[in-house]
């Protein structure tokens, strides 16, 4: 891993980590959470786990919780729609984040910022992630070069996804996204690489 560069821009910090970028827009505070935000296929739980094991944080991946305590995903839309998920997916969260004290790595969901701005389930996202510091991460500042990754990455998971709608789904989860977040990192290195590059740029501090 190469040292970092720093550079001023446009009040942030960008930390230049060979080919991770680490745009960091307000420093983290001693004790926040990490929330991984990003679209499906970015990478937010493989880099969680890396994460995890390098801080010795605790781990919390709201998906993986939502399938252990309420259901498989696929099977409870089909059975009481997107819009039902979306309130259990966002109240579990809450529930989550009471769990467990200190800092840990929230990995989200993929459209925890994809609701409308103004709607409930967006001021509640928003909310829960202003508890601590949010993370988006993307493969790429360029949509073109983006797209094509994710979503190639999406269909290899079996899930039965059509290219036309992940396409469309990852394009406008993208613009959002984009401009979410205390920090954007904008990579395609390994996640074990990710995640040093971001624990040295935050300056995270592992747990005793």
């Amino acid at each position: 891993m190469g040292q970092a560069h720093k550079l001023v821009r446009s009040g942030a910090r960008l930390m230049d980590h060979g080919e991770t970028q680490i745009d960091i827009r307000r420093p983290w505070r001693a004790g926040e959470t990490l929330f991984l935000l990003g679209p499906g296929g970015v990478g937010k739980s493989t880099l969680g786990r890396e994460l995890a094991g390098v801080l010795n944080w605790p781990l919390i991946d709201l998906d993986l919780e939502f399938c252990k305590r309420l259901d498989l995903i696929g099977p409870f839309i089909t059975r009481h729609g997107y819009q039902r998920y979306r309130d259990e997916n966002l109240a579990l969260a809450g529930v989550l984040l009471s769990e467990v004290t200190g800092p840990r790595i929230f990995v989200t969901a993929s459209g925890f910022l994809a609701a409308p701005v103004g709607t409930p389930d967006n001021i509640e996202a928003r909310r829960l992630v202003s508890t601590g510091y949010g993370i988006v991460l993307l493969p790429s500042r360029d949509i073109e070069i983006a797209t094509p990754i994710v979503v190639e990455r999406q269909l290899q998971r079996g899930f039965g996804l059509q290219r036309t709608s992940e396409d469309q789904k990852f394009r406008q989860r993208f613009q959002i996204l984009i401009n979410e977040g205390d920090a954007l990192v904008i990579s395609q290195n390994l996640p074990s690489e990710i995640a040093v590059a971001l624990v040295d740029a935050l300056t995270l501090p592992a747990a005793a």
